[in-house]
């Protein structure tokens, strides 16, 4: 049976995002190997976050420019490379932190091309189901990433971090090519003037603010919990292996993948308004239930609650975003909602960090909550308020 292109990428798309996940994952506990406090092992992660804020606002404009199929091979090679290199400087902890800045510049790119990649394929009223199946493709590689990071640092230890980064970047890579992005899309050239007009626009339209803000929200905790606050929760307090941790957030990544597939279609049939407060509702009180867990289930069932959560938030706002703009803005406005996500990713593990190393895991969990529960309620009052020139091209981009 012949693979279409998308389903090429598909695979690119979980080869590439297991091996960042599986390395980051590891990042927290060689961190913490060399010396550094629970509060202070994400600061890989911060910094991964950092590159992709940069990346995330240079790769929607030049999305406006390039073709999609360029900026993703660009980023699965740069991302190879990158990590390759960094195996030989491994235990220079600058060099450990430059390279997963960068990291996460490439990997910022690679979401933010294929997610246009869909929506340039996809057919108006089919644009929630298409997103839907991309981030499930990213979630899939994100529940594989722990389990490989898990097992391989049981087995070389954390330190075997780039190595799991690396490998998989190579398949993507292949995938890419086979699905022919080197061949795809055209340059688009849009003028500079009308790119800045739609930017303007969705910076002045509340609810567009108020996606960005849930998806902030989403990627805050999901980071956070996922790769700092639970790992630790659940090695530190509760005794469990690095493969058990690994194995356990692995499950919980396929919730969140469940999410993302069941959130777009969900997104086609009650808007993706709903969608986000759905999300970020169903996550409230399993914040709470999290630190009550002793066994591997108590301590599964509410992580998978929360991170099916964060995927109906992920891909609602992504699709908000997408239909709030106009075809000469849809670059500008994934990059715009991308940023939220990086920065949510940047800030996550060193405020789930901070939380657990100053009020314990039981109020910082419940802090969580707490924060979350704000959030609801701003995003509710703003996506209440009708977007200045929304959905008025809901078709396709190019």
């Amino acid at each position: 049976m012949k693979l279409s292109p998308l389903s090429f990428f598909s695979l690119a798309a979980v080869c590439s995002i297991a091996g960042s996940s599986g390395a980051a994952m590891l990042a927290p506990f060689s961190m913490s190997a060399r010396g550094y406090s629970v509060a202070l092992a994400g600061i890989p992660l911060v910094v991964n976050g950092a590159g992709r804020v940069c990346s995330d606002l240079s790769s929607g404009v030049l999305a406006s420019y390039f073709s999609s199929g360029m900026l993703i091979i660009a980023a699965s090679l740069f991302a190879l490379i990158i990590s390759s290199l960094s195996i030989l400087f491994l235990h220079t902890t600058a060099v450990f932190l430059v390279a997963f800045t960068f990291l996460g510049m490439t990997e910022a790119m690679f979401a933010l091309s294929i997610r246009k990649i869909a929506f340039d394929k996809s057919e108006p009223g089919q644009q929630g189901r298409a997103q839907g199946q991309v981030a499930s493709a990213l979630g899939i590689g994100f529940a594989i990433g722990p389990l490989l990071g898990g097992f391989a640092g049981k087995i070389f230890g954390p330190d075997a971090l780039f190595v799991v980064y690396a490998a998989p970047q190579l398949l993507s890579l292949l995938f890419l090519l086979l699905g022919g992005a080197h061949r795809s899309g055209k340059i688009t050239q849009e003028p500079s003037v009308r790119i800045l007009r739609e930017g303007r626009k969705l910076l002045s339209s509340p609810s567009f603010l108020a996606s960005c803000l849930a998806i902030f929200q989403s990627f805050l905790f999901l980071v956070g919990v996922t790769r700092v606050a639970f790992p630790f929760l659940a090695a530190n307090q509760r005794g469990l292996g690095l493969d058990w941790v690994g194995t356990m957030v692995s499950i919980s990544r396929l919730a969140d993948t469940a999410g993302r597939y069941s959130g777009g279609w969900l997104c086609d049939r009650i808007r993706p308004q709903r969608v986000i407060l759905l999300g970020i509702l169903i996550g409230i009180p399993m914040f709470v239930l999290q630190v009550y867990g002793s066994g591997v289930t108590a301590l599964l069932i509410p992580l998978c609650v929360m991170t099916m959560g964060f995927g109906y938030t992920n891909v609602g706002a992504t699709t908000f975003a997408l239909q709030s703009a106009g075809s000469a803005g849809k670059g500008l406005s994934l990059g715009l909602s991308r940023a939220s996500t990086s920065m949510g990713q940047m800030l996550g593990p060193l405020l789930a960090g901070f939380l657990v190393e100053k009020l314990g895991y039981e109020y910082g969990f419940e802090t969580m909550a707490a924060i979350s529960a704000v959030v609801l309620f701003v995003v509710w009052t703003g996506l209440k308020k009708k977007p200045a020139g929304a959905f008025t091209d809901t078709g396709r981009s190019n």
